[in-house]
């Protein structure tokens, strides 16, 4: 019977979220009642999207779906230049909620896309994957099997080096780039790697945890990346550790089966703490006598991103 539930902080919200999430909001009250639009989710939680749905703000999956001069946020992942070009050429009004960590490898691209070869380390088809990878010619890598398999397309007279996904796993990503730096030796690490200061910290969090719990809980999306990355690290030590993406979801019989006693729980970055109190008390209904409290080595996530002073842009 679970008798302890601890709290993981950080945990949830990052400051690329909350960036992305005031953006949108702040720039539907300025939109003077006029339609909005977002390009893609906002952020992967559908908690969150169907909160601005109810306020009005419209989702659209591609900019052909609107007509032309009206106004689209971009999402928290970017987008590649394609689709600002597309947008302008439209006169378009726009906004670009990505989070500033997103953009930050974006710029790194653009300063590198000509003296440099790229390997991009990320994941096919998520939405940060297809924003970066069209602002550069790059080669795109998920494991160290697919290094290997650049074997005679990377040229050997040219400068080599490599961009980063922001929500990887940490230890996943370090095995990849020594799989990068045994097959091609010449490469050029990069300063500082990309992924981004809340996925290192949420991550850490966990596997502190991991010594003290039966099971880890991750709440968060399935399209989320980070999420999964987080579940992924605590099923290698803590095998029944699992994850949920809203209070329906929570399954007693399962806790009891595992034989969980003392349950971590964490969220990922774009997983609300409203999400987490429902889930918490959802598991209190079934388990009334656990205890509820944060884990001991904890700490706040203090960072924070500064809205910019005009949002909405025409071009």
């Amino acid at each position: 019977m679970l008798e302890t539930v601890y709290l993981a902080n950080p945990r949830g919200f990052c400051a690329g979220v909350k960036y992305a999430i005031s953006y949108v909001e702040q720039a539907f009250e300025e939109n003077s009642g006029e339609p909005l639009y977002v390009r893609k989710e906002i952020v992967h939680n559908q908690r969150v999207v169907e909160e601005m749905k109810k306020k009005g703000i419209q989702f659209i999956s591609e900019l052909s779906e609107v007509p032309d001069g009206a106004t689209v946020v971009f999402s928290a992942h970017g987008v590649s230049p394609e689709v600002v070009k597309e947008a302008t050429d439209r006169k378009m009004k726009i906004g670009d909620a990505t989070c500033p960590l997103v953009t930050r490898v974006h710029k790194k691209a653009r300063n590198i896309k000509d003296s440099h070869q790229i390997i991009y380390i990320g994941h096919r088809g998520h939405d940060e994957a297809i924003g970066t990878m069209g602002e550069a010619k790059m080669f795109l890598v998920e494991s160290p099997e697919d290094v290997e398999s650049l074997k005679g397309k990377i040229s050997l007279d040219k400068p080599l080096t490599y961009l980063m996904q922001t929500t990887l796993s940490v230890a996943d990503t370090k095995s990849i780039v020594k799989k990068i730096e045994d097959v091609f030796p010449f490469v050029e690490h990069p300063q500082k790697d990309d992924i981004c200061y809340a996925t290192t910290e949420r991550q850490d969090a966990v596997q502190k945890m991991l010594e003290s719990v039966d099971a880890m809980l991750v709440i968060g999306a399935e399209n989320s990346s980070n999420s999964v990355r987080l579940c992924q690290l605590a099923k290698k030590t803590r095998p029944a550790s699992f994850q949920i993406s809203k209070k329906e979801d929570v399954n007693p019989n399962y806790i009891i089966n595992q034989g969980i006693k003392t349950l971590g729980i964490t969220a990922g970055a774009s997983s609300p703490q409203v999400l987490v109190d429902e889930i918490v008390a959802e598991i209190l209904k079934h388990f009334p006598d656990a205890k509820v409290s944060l884990y001991p080595e904890s700490r706040e996530d203090t960072m924070s991103f500064k809205l910019p002073k005009e949002l909405l842009k025409q071009f």
